[in-house]
């Protein structure tokens, strides 16, 4: 369960600092049709029309995109959607409507007219979704979407108000409006809603606090360890 989430949540935006119109930087490259540059009274260079950046593992396309050279910020909006490859090799997106990136903190957020929409490609197998209302980023460790967060796929499938997770500690936390979580495959199958159910990688673990309903099927061969795989 927590792996799935987690692959959704990882931030997808790491836009490395300002780029000239088709010139690589930082391993990376900005393309659009056209591109402006103002000086005063703070530097900033815009991009319109099919805006891109590609890099090494990571593509973020929109329609229009700002960079504040003294605020070190970009800002990018109109079918926005972001790709990036993980280690493992799956590879997980994004699309909205407008986004925000502080290159200084590494915290950006993604939001959509509608809904922000996440899928999660497994080299083989059937992918991983999610929608919400947001999702909200710092760097590489810590992700959180909110607002009518669903996520679902052939492994597991989930609502809440809020999907938080924190790879420092290898913990998804799923909250808000009396969360449900659904195991479909697996050594043990169930579903449980609760105030608040928290999910941990090492050792894999899952724990529902609160008022607790739900259900559990397993092998009668498995042994108790087992359960919370």
């Amino acid at each position: 369960m927590t792996a799935t989430m987690a692959a959704l949540l990882l931030g997808l935006w790491a836009v490395p600092g300002a780029a000239q119109s088709e010139t690589p930087v930082m391993g990376g490259v900005v393309r659009s049709k056209e591109w402006r540059i103002r000086r005063s009274p703070e530097k900033e260079e815009e991009f319109l029309g099919d805006v891109s950046y590609r890099a090494a593992d990571t593509a973020v396309s929109a329609d229009w995109a700002l960079y504040s050279h003294a605020a070190r910020k970009w800002r990018a909006r109109g079918h926005v959607a972001a790709e990036r490859r993980l280690p493992s090799g799956d590879v997980v997106s994004a699309q909205g409507e407008e986004a925000v990136y502080d290159q200084a903190s590494g915290k950006g957020s993604l939001t959509a007219k509608d809904r922000v929409l996440l899928e999660r490609k497994l080299p083989p197998g059937e992918p991983d979704h999610g929608s919400a209302a947001k999702l909200q980023w710092e760097g590489r460790q810590k992700a959180l979407l909110s607002g009518g967060v669903h996520v679902w796929g052939p492994r597991v499938e989930t609502w809440s108000n809020e999907a938080s997770y924190d790879q420092s500690s290898g913990r998804l936390t799923l909250s808000g409006g009396r969360p449900v979580l659904r195991k479909l495959e697996g050594d043990w199958t169930g579903a449980v809603k609760a105030d608040e159910i928290t999910g941990w990688e090492s050792p894999r673990r899952l724990e529902a606090d609160g008022k607790t309903r739900g259900w559990v099927e397993f092998p009668a061969q498995a042994p108790p360890g087992e359960l919370a795989r």
